[in-house]
């Protein structure tokens, strides 16, 4: 029963997660979205990876394409969740 207990409350602590923000605009015709991972040591990549899937999914629902303007990153892999915000623009095809 010990070894179970043990088993399950480090499969939650190894198990990671990870979140992304609504889009926001933050100027004329540009907008931010932000994505966070913590847990099993995410790569920078991994983080990256899904704001620019949802930077995407929210310009393709427009019928544009979107373009990166800038990254901001905060974090430390393996001390604190890796944080990446993401500003982009969508543009017509």
């Amino acid at each position: 029963m010990k070894l179970l207990i043990c088993s399950v409350f480090f499969s939650t602590l190894l198990a990671g997660c990870a979140t992304t923000s609504e889009v926001i605009p933050v100027g004329k015709e540009t907008y931010r979205v932000s994505a966070e991972m913590g847990g099993q040591f995410p790569s920078w990549s991994d983080v990256k990876g899904l704001a620019l899937k949802k930077a995407n999914e929210f310009c393709q629902s427009k019928n544009m394409y979107m373009v990166e303007k800038d990254w901001v990153t905060h974090g430390s892999r393996g001390w604190t969740p890796l944080n990446a915000e993401l500003t982009f623009t969508c543009n017509k095809e």
